[in-house]
């Protein structure tokens, strides 16, 4: 991964409750949190995050889902250098960069919608899949059950006006 000395960026959108990752037949998702710059969006499976700070949100994030608010926006706890923290954390943690996106597009379904990233990194070309959860089951492992149907757009937005 490549080490930067200053992130000239600001958080423009965290999102809780994200079951994503890299698509593919044999791939599995798993729940993390989306964290979008003007550079660059990152999956965030492992952090530092306290368990508490990170309930408080989802419940906000859901309280503004049911009232129809916008749910696209940063959280008060959670600066570049937290993002940069749990960037180096682990390698399962993804930092997908603007500049090597190929593709950015909303997928709609039945069920829900999904925000398809394509990437192109050494001449590789991989897809990434993310959907914003409803509800889970937990037992025996943490699957979803349903999905938000929202508008990915000014995630979109943000991609088209920052290339």
């Amino acid at each position: 991964m490549q080490r930067l000395l200053e992130w000239d960026e600001q958080i423009k959108i965290h999102l809780m409750w994200v079951w994503g990752g890299e698509a593919g037949f044999t791939k599995r998702g798993r729940e993390g949190m989306l964290v979008i710059t003007d550079r660059r969006i990152a999956f965030i499976s492992k952090t530092n995050m306290t368990y508490r700070i990170h309930d408080v949100y989802s419940r906000r994030q859901r309280i503004r889902f049911q009232r129809n608010e916008n749910v696209f926006r940063p959280i008060e706890d959670y600066s570049i250098s937290e993002l940069r923290a749990d960037l180096d954390k682990d390698s399962i943690n993804v930092n997908l960069e603007f500049k090597k996106m190929v593709k950015l597009d909303i997928e709609r379904k039945r069920w829900g919608t999904t925000l398809m990233v394509e990437v192109s990194d050494e001449g590789k070309k991989k897809t990434y899949k993310f959907s914003i959860v409803k509800s889970w089951v937990k037992y025996p492992a943490k699957d979803p059950l349903q999905f938000e149907q929202i508008d990915w757009s000014p995630v979109v937005t943000l991609f088209r006006n920052s290339t």
